[in-house]
């Protein structure tokens, strides 16, 4: 048996009975199918229906602003069947349809309806598309201040949403084609809208589906120690303005946001548009000359940790009255996902009835081609698991869903193969930290600024590597996670323009899933402040260098606190005013620098090489002082400043994972 195989059985082994992976029976294009039934729920059962309606109507809410709705319900023949059905809720700011040159509506998450609002679906349905096809009804609402929906834009977050959300749950519960029930699905900002639904307690509301939803994101996706991620939301920004038509001339025609089935010339519509012009503030961008100098200041910003003195608030502050609702939550998140970190902390903060699925998958498509089999097995995947949960909790199906594994976890062997596994928590019992040093020894892998090696034990004699950070330094719209194309993308060149440290090939496949840490002592000759990024990174034998995750810390923001939930006791940059201005600042006495990255869900293969790089900047993604001349700094090594590398490892750290010759 090969070293490879061998590997691979003793992984296994350490999930006994709670390891699902399994030979593929029904491959996607490629792609491995998952095992133990994830995924695979009902996939045998013919459709129960083969057609949709499609009707739009606005709902007046509490205080008078009326919220542009539209309801599919399932046909035969063209015509809506009567009776009572579960219904899902899809709750977005990103437009619930748009209309078709020809009459009709297309969202992009569905089959288009003709003129007379009939949709096929189709046969590769996925979302609630699918849903449609099991006999569950679909309403999509715009949120108020966008789409055809009334009111003025506001900021994300604002408390408005998740009242509003109440009372459409309310007016779906009493629609003559609703049975009462009501669950919640939707990604990244139909996600997040959920939690703030959920504090409200709609009677109705009986399970959400939560995929790719912020936590904490002055922690996460946000910014990262102090350091504000500037590229991704400014793009958000642009790109909701465009879709809330807040930013076209107001004369144009309207193509991008269809019109209830009230207002065929589009009266009410252009109304509601100027209403969304006379809102939108959002909070961050007034804090951005702050953010650049002194950084991301928590108690700064009362709103976010603090429900509800201003927009953008983080989910984490509505966690006690989610938990004390009750309301059962699917979780799904993802390993390149710009909240990789956050859907697990979701999962470790909820007393909910929960279950966690992770895979690798980003927050967009995985690349530049379209229909990528990867997001096919995602979309099937989180579908037929959400069918599942709302089975169980909305029809009262008895299909074991409450009794399934309690985290089921995917790690990417390479971009066409992924090993299905499932633990009784997170994170899982088998895995542990395994410590890569930062060594001076000399990799011979890349022309950076300094070549070092990673090594499984810290050098004996204490050095410094010197740094002079670069300010064009970048990874490009890949820093942003936000966008699509986020698999194995090159990044040697920013490799080239930083410190590396690359370790000797592995040598054996090696199985992490987790949150990695950094530790750097860091000094300087003539800044009193800077920017760290970390990237880790894979690197093949052509030394070619991929992208699997990054962190962030600026130095002044270096002092660690409590965080106010569960946070897998990794170390928490406080962010705080006073600790900020008590760090001591930068100097030639090196200063321990501790910071999380992003999640990593990966099998590294026997024969890859793993790399970390130092920079001082991320040009286009993030925001921070340019100083001239830029910092020199230096990262010190040793015994007695043991910088580091840790990585969560499944099964045994006590045998180097390198091949000999290692530093």
């Amino acid at each position: 048996m090969s070293r490879v195989i061998q590997s691979m059985s003793m992984v296994l082994a350490l999930f006994a009975s709670a390891a699902v992976y399994a030979a593929p029976e029904q491959p996607v294009a490629g792609l491995s199918t998952v095992a133990a039934g994830v995924g695979e729920y009902r996939r045998d059962e013919p459709f129960i229906y083969r057609q949709a309606i499609r009707r739009s109507v606005y709902v007046t809410m509490r205080d008078g602003v009326r919220l542009a709705v539209d309801y599919y319900l399932p046909a035969r023949d063209g015509k809506a069947m009567r009776g009572r059905f579960p219904v899902v809720l899809e709750y977005t700011r990103y437009g619930r349809s748009r209309p078709l040159p020809g009459g009709g509506t297309k969202n992009d998450k569905y089959s288009p309806t003709d003129a007379r609002g009939l949709m096929s679906i189709s046969d590769n349905a996925i979302r609630s598309e699918l849903l449609l096809a099991y006999g569950y009804a679909l309403v999509v609402a715009d949120v108020r201040g966008s789409g055809a929906s009334f009111g003025p834009s506001h900021a994300e977050g604002d408390d408005i949403e998740g009242k509003d959300g109440f009372d459409l749950i309310d007016w779906i519960a009493r629609q003559r084609w609703s049975d009462g029930t009501v669950g919640m699905l939707g990604s990244s900002y139909l996600g997040e809208v959920q939690p703030r639904v959920a504090a409200e307690k709609p009677p109705a509301l009986k399970a959400l589906s939560m995929v790719y939803a912020f936590f904490d994101g002055p922690n996460s996706a946000y910014a990262m120690g102090g350091i504000f991620r500037s590229g991704w939301q400014g793009g958000w920004v642009q790109n909701v303005a465009k879709l809330d038509n807040r930013s076209t001339d107001p004369n144009a025609p309207i193509t991008n946001i269809s019109a209830v089935d009230a207002d065929p010339k589009q009266v009410l519509l252009r109304r509601a548009i100027e209403e969304h012009r006379t809102g939108v503030d959002d909070e961050y961008f007034k804090h951005l000359d702050t953010f650049k100098t002194v950084g991301v200041v928590r108690d700064e910003l009362p709103f976010i940790d603090h429900y509800q003195l201003k927009g953008q608030n983080n989910l984490y502050t509505v966690l006690d009255r989610v938990n004390a609702n009750g309301i059962p939550t699917l979780l799904s998140g993802g390993w390149h996902d710009i909240y990789a970190n956050d859907m697990l902390l979701w999962y470790a903060n909820l007393s909910v009835p929960r279950k966690l699925i992770y895979g690798p998958y980003p927050h967009g498509k995985s690349g530049p081609a379209p229909n990528d089999p990867r997001d096919i097995e995602r979309d099937r995947l989180v579908t037929r698991e959400t069918l599942r949960w709302f089975d169980y909790w909305l029809r009262k199906v008895p299909n074991d869903a409450e009794r399934r594994p309690a985290v089921q976890f995917g790690l990417q062997r390479d971009p066409r193969h992924t090993e299905w596994f499932s633990a009784e928590g997170w994170p899982p019992r088998q895995a542990q930290y395994r410590d890569l040093y930062l060594s001076a020894n000399v990799s011979n892998t890349v022309l950076s600024q300094y070549d070092g090696s990673l090594s499984g034990s810290p050098d004996k004699a204490s050095s410094s590597q010197p740094w002079t950070v670069k300010y064009d330094a970048s990874v490009g719209s890949l820093g942003t996670r936000w966008g699509g194309n986020v698999y194995d993308v090159a990044v040697t060149s920013n490799d080239m323009r930083s410190l590396t440290y690359t370790s000797p090939p592995l040598a054996r496949d090696l199985y992490v899933a987790g949150i990695p840490v950094v530790k750097l002592w860091l000094s300087s000759q003539n800044a009193a402040d800077a920017d760290v990024h970390a990237y880790l990174t894979v690197v093949s034998e052509d030394g070619t260098s991929r992208l699997i995750s990054d962190g962030l810390l600026r130095a002044s923001h270096r002092t660690l606190g409590q965080p106010p939930y569960r946070n897998f006791g990794l170390p928490f940059p406080s962010s705080k005013s006073a600790d900020i201005a008590a760090t001591p600042p930068l100097s030639a006495t090196p200063a321990a620098l501790e910071f999380t990255m992003l999640a990593v869900g990966r099998v590294f293969r026997q024969g890859d090489r793993l790399r970390l790089t130092i920079a001082g900047a991320d040009r286009g993604n993030t925001l921070g002082e340019e100083r001239d001349p830029a910092p020199a700094l230096a990262v010190h090594l040793g015994e007695a400043t043991r910088s580091v590398l840790r990585l969560p490892v499944l099964g045994d750290t006590s045998e180097s994972p390198f091949l000999r010759g290692e530093p």
